[in-house]
């Protein structure tokens, strides 16, 4: 197997489940999950990172999955670089502690990401788009061959959306499979698939037709002013 795979996979918890969903996902794949509060992306992103059990089907993974909660939802003290050295701390099952190695690999990943300059300050002193984009960086050290992430662009400006989202491609160009959560429609249309999560249904096909005025309507119960595709009015 070289892709994340789910066959017949009912995610849910304390008396919620989605349908059942069929769907692989091939390395250097960009899947997006779109659908209204509630739906059940988080609760998906958990299943699949091993974090809450099926209730139904399987999860078949070609190797571990990190998954990123949504921004503000880590807090730490820790510097900006030391917190992403601790990506690799699982790396290094049999040392107590980091190496030179992994703060060198945690400096290239944040200068990758042009945050360099705040290695050194404490992460929960950081804005919101900083600290989303050093434990993207985390996610760089990890070596994780899927990448789980939940609404990485919520509470973001614009710059630093822009900014996650590049950090994002860069995951999949590496040969990652990245799956993440989103209602910032432009993202999700530049996604290679979505999955849209209804009220009792799933869909998975490509942006153009899931983020259509017929389906943003079905999830949404609102008319979309212009096309995420291609940012054209619709109508």
């Amino acid at each position: 197997m070289s892709g994340l795979l789910l066959e017949r996979l009912v995610a849910g918890r304390k008396g919620f489940r989605l349908p059942p969903l069929d769907l692989l996902v091939r390395p250097g794949e960009v899947v997006a999950l779109i659908g209204p509060n509630g739906a059940g992306k988080t609760t998906l992103l958990k299943t699949l990172a091993g974090l809450l059990p099926p209730l139904q089907g399987q999860v078949a993974r070609p190797g571990k999955a990190a998954y990123l909660s949504p921004p503000g939802s880590v807090a730490a003290g820790f510097s900006a670089l030391h917190l992403t050295a601790l990506g690799r701390a699982a790396l290094r099952r049999w040392s107590p502690g980091l190496a030179l190695a992994d703060f060198e690999a945690a400096r290239a990943a944040l200068d990758r990401l042009d945050v360099g300059h705040l290695a050194d300050r404490p992460f929960d002193r950081l804005s919101s788009g900083q600290q989303q984009l050093v434990l993207i960086a985390r996610l760089f050290v990890q070596d994780a061959p899927i990448c789980l992430l939940d609404e990485p662009l919520a509470l973001l400006d614009p710059a630093h959306g822009q900014a996650v989202e590049a950090a994002v491609r860069a995951l999949a160009a590496e040969g990652r499979m990245v799956i993440a959560s989103t209602h910032h429609l432009p993202f999700a249309a530049q996604a290679d698939r979505v999955v849209a999560i209804g009220p009792d249904w799933i869909d998975i096909s490509a942006p153009a037709r899931a983020l259509g005025p017929d389906r943003i309507r079905a999830l949404f119960g609102i008319e979309a002013p212009a096309c995420p595709c291609c940012g054209q009015a619709v109508g």
